[in-house]
């Protein structure tokens, strides 16, 4: 949950998405949903990413609840 102190630092006035960025030792989707919710803005991060394509490559629908714009139900 660290990241959301570093997205309220990011000047996102002409962003269409933020991609939160951390190591695989940080786990980062908690904090995926809180971020966009604070921003206003899709936020998405590698593990988001790695998680829709398991899912579609399962032939599973690529929804997480809360877990950002692209694991959301309208995003499939």
């Amino acid at each position: 949950m660290q990241l959301l102190d570093d997205i309220r630092r990011l000047n996102t006035a002409n962003a269409d998405v933020v991609v939160l960025s951390a190591c695989v030792q940080m786990p980062s989707l908690p904090a995926i949903q809180a971020a966009q919710d604070a921003i206003g803005i899709p936020v998405t991060s590698t593990a988001v990413c790695t998680v829709r394509q398991m899912l579609e490559h399962l032939d599973l629908a690529p929804i997480v609840p809360n877990a950002g714009a692209a694991l959301a139900p309208e995003s499939k």
